[in-house]
């Protein structure tokens, strides 16, 4: 299991209760995460415990030369998906009439969110602008097919997992509560060298 789990890790997955259970409770011993730390140490990264969400993720110990440009790349491309995520969350918000945010172990079902976007034909608009943006782009016409390609597409990135195989009830993962975590430190501007934003020396420890 050690192997497996520092792979996610290393790949740039969050291990959390819903997405990879075996790994997350591999996780809870203490002795089990010293040595995956020990590990990334090597490598000069870390595993992280984001508490809000009881997740771990691996991060970078600084920032330097050597990894720069990845990480700028990282960022550049998850920025890209913001926007898209963002409109979703919030048509979330409205079809369930929720007054918080989807966060990790919450659960949604496709059935009845479908109802609720046939019956609300501004949601109905939204959802057809939010299908023609990657990474929901699609070209099916159809609202629960649109709806069904923005539930296919959470679950390949990782934030949607199913009850059960072939359940149409999906849970959160911690990849949610993440995103969150990422605005509040792109909008904190953490002097990472992206574009659009003026440079300097970086002074937080930086998502892999």
């Amino acid at each position: 299991m050690f192997k497996h789990t520092v792979e996610k890790l290393l790949a740039g997955d969050v291990i959390c209760q819903t997405a990879f259970a075996d790994e997350y409770e591999y996780l809870q011993s203490e002795a089990n995460r010293l040595k995956v730390d020990e590990f990334l140490q090597q490598l000069e990264r870390s595993l992280t415990h984001f508490e809000t969400a009881d997740a771990f993720y691996c991060t970078y110990n600084s920032v330097d030369d050597s990894n720069r440009k990845k990480i700028s790349e990282l960022f550049s491309s998850m920025r890209s998906h913001f926007r898209p995520l963002v409109e979703w969350l919030d048509m979330l918000l409205q079809a369930t009439g929720s007054d918080a945010p989807l966060r990790a172990k919450d659960s949604i079902k496709f059935t009845s969110l479908l109802e609720a976007f046939e019956h609300d034909q501004t949601l109905a608009e939204q959802l057809r602008r939010l299908t023609n943006m990657v990474p929901f782009k699609t070209s099916r016409v159809e609202l629960r097919d649109q709806l069904g390609t923005v539930f296919q597409r959470l679950e390949e990135m990782g934030y949607l997992v199913r009850h059960a195989q072939g359940s149409n009830s999906y849970y959160a993962t911690a990849r949610f509560d993440l995103i969150y975590l990422l605005i509040e430190f792109l909008n904190d501007s953490e002097k990472l060298e992206l574009p659009e934003i003026q440079p300097e020396d970086p002074q937080a420890e930086l998502l892999l």
